[in-house]
């Protein structure tokens, strides 16, 4: 005996309204929340943090800053004024810039770098609320400053070992170092890097980073050596660049092979008028010994 027709029809009208339900669109519009902040800052520089949400249509209702778990700075444009700051170590808002997408900061210094937090929440009838996060670091560098190279000697010929140091300028974090020899980047495996630690480098805040090179000659580009050491830290870049000469065989000149030839001292090869002179007391000496 089958089922009884009015069972099965109650049965397909819920399969059906739940495939319904299923594909009805989330009945949130707040999407793609996104957070803009610096990788890296340096101490002093002023800082624009971003966030971008699609509230397609639905009213905003708050934008909340947390640096760590602590509110510092909250936006509500059905509140007058629609910002608000709260006090935070270190951290200075600029309220004139800071709005319902970004919050500036003014200053900034060491100790407030962490992990930053945008909260955006849509007013009724949705109250829906999207959180997204990012981590700014804060380095003490001077990103003008070059890095120096120091090589073993200046002149160079095709089957020599080319050898020599990179020094980068002092930071607060560690750099990566690249060397670059006639625009061709180098594989690691031809240098060796040494992170100098903050209690070796002059300045125990700070961190020295040396790298050496060490590999054959193998080819000159007109004569020349381009070698460029590149230092990064997070996004910041310095490039230091030397060129290097092909030492070449020194060809001597005639004067000096005949003045070698004939005896003469080495001072007076490149002398001419010493020559004649010298010549002359030779004959002179000859005619007095043949008296």
């Amino acid at each position: 005996m089958g089922p009884h027709p009015s069972t099965f029809r109650t049965a397909m009208i819920t399969f059906l309204a739940m495939i319904f339900i299923l594909h009805i669109p989330d009945a949130s519009c707040l999407r793609n929340v996104k957070i803009h902040v610096p990788m890296s800052v340096i101490p002093g520089q002023t800082v624009t943090m971003i966030c971008n949400y699609d509230l397609e249509g639905d009213p905003l209702y708050t934008v909340k800053w947390y640096k760590s778990r602590q509110e510092f700075f909250r936006y509500v444009p059905k509140e007058l004024p629609h910002t608000r700051v709260f006090p935070y170590p270190g951290i200075n808002v600029d309220v004139s810039q800071s709005g319902s997408n970004q919050v500036v900061l003014r200053d900034v210094q060491m100790d407030i770098a962490g992990k930053y937090r945008c909260e955006i929440s849509a007013d009724a009838p949705n109250f829906h609320t999207e959180v997204v996060s990012s981590y700014m670091h804060v380095v003490q560098m001077n990103p003008e400053e070059e890095p120096t190279i120091q090589m073993e000697k200046p002149r160079y010929s095709i089957g020599d070992t080319l050898r020599g140091n990179c020094t980068t300028a002092p930071s607060s974090a560690a750099a990566n170092i690249t060397w670059l020899v006639n625009d061709k980047r180098m594989n690691a495996s031809y240098f060796r890097v040494e992170n100098l630690t903050k209690a070796q480098s002059t300045d125990p805040t700070m961190y020295l980073t040396v790298a050496g090179i060490e590999l054959e000659i193998t080819s000159f580009q007109v004569g020349k050596l381009k070698i460029q050491c590149k230092a990064e830290v997070f996004q910041f870049e310095s490039i230091k660049k030397i060129v290097l000469d092909e030492e070449r065989p020194q060809l001597a000149s005639v004067l000096g092979t005949r003045a070698s030839s004939a005896g003469l001292p080495p001072q007076l090869s490149s002398q001419p008028k010493t020559l004649v002179l010298w010549s002359l007391v030779q004959v002179l000496l000859i005619c007095w010994a043949t008296r």
